[in-house]
């Protein structure tokens, strides 16, 4: 790896201070080689015969259909022994299987030169080595074709737009700024720390010139900063996203017109150790009463508790062999200096806030009628992009959610969120033509949600064999990088 300009230890040593603000933040104290691009996608039709299609209008099995797609939109949808197909067509036999809309993953970070700041000089990584095309295929591998980047970085926009135009395969990015107050967590370049309004409104300003989609609000801002970034995006048509500051509450977001908690964690912060049903009801209600979504993101909160156990478990993981060296960086920087020093009885503090809190205020919540979407946190350590997004459905059915409840929270309810239900998140004719084959039907387990036979993505079939071979090339590269 190529050595880079750093301000050198004592910057990294002033990173590893600000990191243990997290801890209060969260309440714990209390694309490969062999993939072309869809300009590759010969003419003609696709069709998807002899399926059995999940619509996620709702919750119902269409046994026996023809799905017909072309120029990346769904063009026709009916029963086999009715539905012609066109001549020429592309034929995907789907006997036996099941066809849902593509995933969706609300919560992601993603890797980039900024995360620099975790490497000493001469352990830094070159924009020649960080390929971002190949760090989104595992999300594409595993059927997750949107995601929303909540930290995201300079070099990502240009990416989000070659993604767009067809140029890169990739999931679609929307990009969040993050802001933060000063001096307390992830610094610049990673996140723009304001202190006061006249700062938070610049920040608003040059975010939306640079072309980022949405701001992320995050724990350490003050009234003022806070104020001023929600109103100034709400001028410039830019959504807000993010934390609850710690230095305010819950109800104040609620009223200020944010559209995302990030974290089931982020109320339970502001909940000051009262765990009763009466206060996880209460904070479900008025969450519930307002235009405000929330994505629970439980499968990093698993991923603490694990590594709490065995320091060494995220690393031991089956996909961790598709982390690049920089991800096993990140997390060996992250376990090292912000999780292991927690003494134990704040561990187990961390404990009962998951058990006692988290997890049964996401059942409420989907019992209030919460509007939930499904994020994963992934880059932080245990969550692997694309393979955890499986995990986080798993964890919204083991609170009580029925599996058909837990795939809307990453089909249709993002783009309902995005105000985007009339073009995705469901499969109707006219919509565009992200899909995933399932070997087995996920109403009945949703386990069954990672079988993935194939994945089309901007119109483009990737099939199994080929989604697993491009993985497997990724696992090389990122081996003989490490060497």
């Amino acid at each position: 790896m190529r050595e880079k300009n750093s301000s050198g230890r004592s910057r990294r040593n002033n990173f590893i201070h600000i990191l243990a603000s997290l801890l209060i933040a969260a309440g714990m104290l209390t694309g490969c080689g062999t993939v072309t691009t869809p300009a590759d996608i010969a003419p003609g039709a696709t069709a998807i015969v002899h399926v059995n299609v999940i619509p996620m209008d709702r919750e119902r099995v269409l046994p026996d259909q023809t799905v017909i797609v072309r120029e990346g939109r769904i063009s026709g949808i009916g029963a086999a022994s009715r539905t012609k197909v066109p001549p020429g067509s592309t034929m995907i036999d789907g006997t036996g299987k099941y066809l849902i809309p593509a995933l969706a993953d609300m919560h992601v970070h993603m890797k980039g030169e900024a995360w620099n700041l975790m490497f000493p000089p001469g352990k830094q990584f070159s924009a020649d080595e960080l390929d971002f095309s190949r760090f989104l295929y595992p999300y594409i591998a595993n059927g997750v074709t949107t995601v929303q980047v909540m930290s995201a970085l300079p070099e990502h926009i240009p990416l989000r737009d070659r993604i767009n135009r067809g140029e890169v395969l990739g999931p679609r990015l929307i990009l969040c700024r993050m802001i933060d107050g000063p001096e307390k967590a992830w610094p610049p370049p990673i996140s723009t720390w304001v202190a006061g309004a006249g700062e938070a409104r610049q920040a608003v300003y040059e975010a939306k010139e640079a072309g980022y989609d949405k701001i992320k609000v995050y724990s350490f801002l003050s009234q003022e900063s806070y104020d001023a970034i929600v109103s100034t995006a709400q001028e410039l048509g830019m959504p807000v996203d993010g934390h609850v500051p710690m230095s305010l509450s819950v109800e104040y977001v609620l009223e200020s017109g944010q559209n995302l908690i990030a974290h089931a964690e982020e109320v339970m912060k502001h909940a000051k150790g009262d765990y009763s049903q009466e206060r996880i009801d209460y904070f479900a209600d008025i969450i519930a009463e307002s235009d405000t979504w929330i994505t629970p993101t439980l499968v990093i909160s698993r991923a603490i508790l694990e590594l709490f156990d065995d320091p060494d478990s995220p690393f031991h993981q089956p996909e961790a062999r598709y982390l690049h060296p920089m991800d096993k960086g990140i997390w060996a920087f992250v376990i090292g200096n912000l999780y292991v020093p927690i003494p134990k009885e704040h561990r187990l503090a961390i404990r009962d806030g998951f058990e006692l809190f988290q997890q049964p205020f996401t059942k409420a919540m989907y019992d209030a009628g919460v509007k939930l979407m499904a994020g994963t946190d992934s880059l932080l350590p245990g969550v692997v992009g694309g393979f955890a997004l499986h995990r986080e459905l798993e964890e919204l059915v083991a609170v009580g959610l029925s599996p058909y409840a837990a795939l809307k929270t990453s089909t249709t309810h993002p783009f309902e969120f995005l105000g985007e239900l009339e073009e995705a998140g469901t499969i109707e004719e006219g919509k565009r033509a992200d899909l995933v084959l399932l070997e087995a039907n996920p109403l009945e387990e949703i386990t069954n949600s990672r079988r993935i036979a194939g994945v089309m993505v901007q119109g483009r079939w990737l099939p199994k064999a080929e989604l697993q071979d491009g993985l497997e090339e990724i696992a090389g590269l990122w081996e003989a990088l490490s060497e």
